[in-house]
C-alpha cells in the first residue's frame, strides 16, 4: 500500500532513460548514474521512485533472461535496499521485437519493484492508489502508462502512442475511482515514456533573432525552430519526440477530469515544463550517462503531493552537479559544460552554417552581376 507519510506528504523521485548495458559492472558510466541515484535518494528520501522507461538493454533479456534480471536488480538496488518501492514503466526499447513479455516477467520477479499488465493485454498499464496516512481511504491515483514503441506506418509517425483501447481502460477505471471519491474525479498523476503531442503547446516558433537559442522540431515539426513560451520553465535541448498522430489522450484527461500532472521521459536533453489547459506537463531528461546526453546534466525530478489537498503538489529538478558530484566517465571539457553552453555550441554550429551559406550566396550573386557587366 502506498500512503502519505507521517508528515502528510508523499514524495516521488523520477529517473528517466537510464539505458544501462550488460557491461555495467566495469563501467564508469554506471558508477556515475549510481552516484546520482544514491545522492538524490539520500537528499530527498522519497516514498516512491519511478523509472520512466528505456531502463536496461533489452536485447540481453532475449539472449540471457537471468543476466537481465540480475542487471535490473543491481540497478534498482539503491532504492530497494532502502525499502523504497519502485514503479517501472515500459519505454519504447522495452518493446523491442520479442522483448515485451520477457521484460514484464522479469520486473514482476523483483521484490519491491512494480510493473504489470492491469488493463489491455500485452500492455504494461497499471495504477496505484495513494492512501491517507492512516491507510483508511484512497486520496489520489498514480497512473503508469505504456506508450508502446514505433508506429507500424512511418508515413503516419515515427513513434507510437497510447492506443484507443488503453484510453478506454483509463476512462473506465477513472469512472470507478470517481464513485469511490464521492462523485468527484480522484486527483490523478500520470507517468509515461513517450510524450504527448501537446508538449508543443509549451513551445512557439522562434523569431530570427532567437535562432541561436532555439531547437529544431521533430517529425512534422521538422525544419522549424522552437523556443519555450512564457511561463514554461526548464531546459529545451531538442525538439520533443512526440508522435505525429494525436490519439486524443490529452483530451481524454480533460474529459475525465482529475488529472493534475503528467511526467514523460524519452527525450534525453529536455527537462522543460509548464501548464497546458490547467494540466502540468513535464519533460524529464536522462538520469544516466549511456545514451546521448549533454555532459554532466543528467538529473532527477522530485514531486511531492500534499495529503491535506492531494490536488496540490510541488516539484523541482536537481542535476548531477547540483549534488556536488564529480563524473568519472566524462573528460574535463564535457564535465564542466553547462546546459546553456552546450546549447550555445550547437547554436554556433548552426550559425556557422548559416553564415557560410550566406557567404556563398553573396559570392554567386556578385559573380552573376560581374558577368552581366562584362
Amino acid at each position: 500500500m502506498l500512503k502519505f507519510n507521517k508528515d502528510g506528504k508523499f514524495g516521488i523521485l523520477l529517473f528517466g532513460d537510464i539505458h544501462e548495458k550488460p557491461d555495467y559492472r566495469e563501467s564508469p558510466k554506471f558508477r556515475d548514474m549510481q552516484k546520482l541515484m544514491n545522492a538524490s535518494l539520500d537528499y530527498y528520501k522519497p516514498d516512491l521512485c519511478v523509472l520512466l522507461g528505456d531502463i536496461f538493454d533489452t536485447e540481453i533479456c532475449k539472449e540471457n533472461p537471468e543476466k537481465f534480471l540480475e542487471g535490473i536488480n543491481d540497478l534498482c538496488l539503491p532504492m530497494t535496499s532502502r525499502g523504497i518501492p519502485v514503479a517501472a514503466i515500459m519505454g519504447n526499447h522495452e518493446h523491442d521485437p520479442g522483448c515485451d513479455e520477457a521484460v514484464i516477467g522479469a520486473y514482476s520477479k523483483l521484490g519491491g519493484v512494480m510493473m504489470r499488465c492491469e488493463g489491455v493485454p500485452g500492455k504494461a498499464d497499471y495504477k496505484e492508489l495513494l492512501y491517507s496516512s492512516d491507510g483508511k481511504r484512497p486520496l489520489a491515483a498514480l497512473w503508469f502508462l505504456d506508450s508502446n514503441n514505433l508506429c507500424d506506418d512511418e508515413r503516419v509517425s515515427k513513434y507510437d502512442w497510447v492506443h484507443e483501447d488503453q484510453i478506454e481502460w483509463f476512462e473506465k477505471e477513472s469512472a470507478k475511482l470517481r464513485e469511490i471519491n464521492g462523485g468527484e474525479p480522484m486527483p490523478a498523476y500520470i507517468f509515461q515514456h513517450i510524450p504527448i503531442p501537446e508538449e508543443y503547446e509549451l513551445l512557439r516558433r522562434a523569431r530570427p533573432f532567437e535562432i541561436p537559442l532555439s531547437v529544431e522540431g521533430f517529425g512534422k515539426h521538422g525544419g522549424k525552430r522552437y523556443v519555450k513560451v512564457p511561463g514554461a520553465s526548464g531546459y529545451l535541448g531538442e525538439g520533443p519526440c512526440s508522435p505525429d498522430f494525436n490519439s486524443g489522450q490529452f483530451e481524454s484527461w480533460k474529459k475525465t477530469g482529475g488529472v493534475k500532472a503528467a511526467f514523460f521521459g524519452h527525450d534525453h536533453l529536455n527537462d522543460f515544463s509548464g501548464y497546458v489547459d490547467d494540466i502540468f506537463i513535464a519533460q524529464h531528461k536522462t538520469a544516466g550517462f549511456r545514451a546521448y546526453t549533454d555532459g554532466c546534466h543528467s538529473c532527477v525530478r522530485y514531486v511531492e503531493i500534499s495529503e491535506e489537498n492531494p490536488e496540490r503538489f510541488r516539484q523541482e529538478l536537481k542535476h548531477f552537479k547540483d549534488f556536488g558530484l564529480r563524473s568519472e566517465s566524462l573528460g574535463p571539457v564535457m564535465r564542466n559544460f553547462t546546459d546553456r553552453q552546450v546549447m550555445a555550441v550547437h547554436s554556433l554550429n548552426y550559425c556557422a552554417c548559416a553564415i557560410a551559406c550566406a557567404g556563398l550566396l553573396t559570392y554567386f550573386v556578385k559573380e552573376i552581376f560581374r558577368k552581366r557587366r562584362d
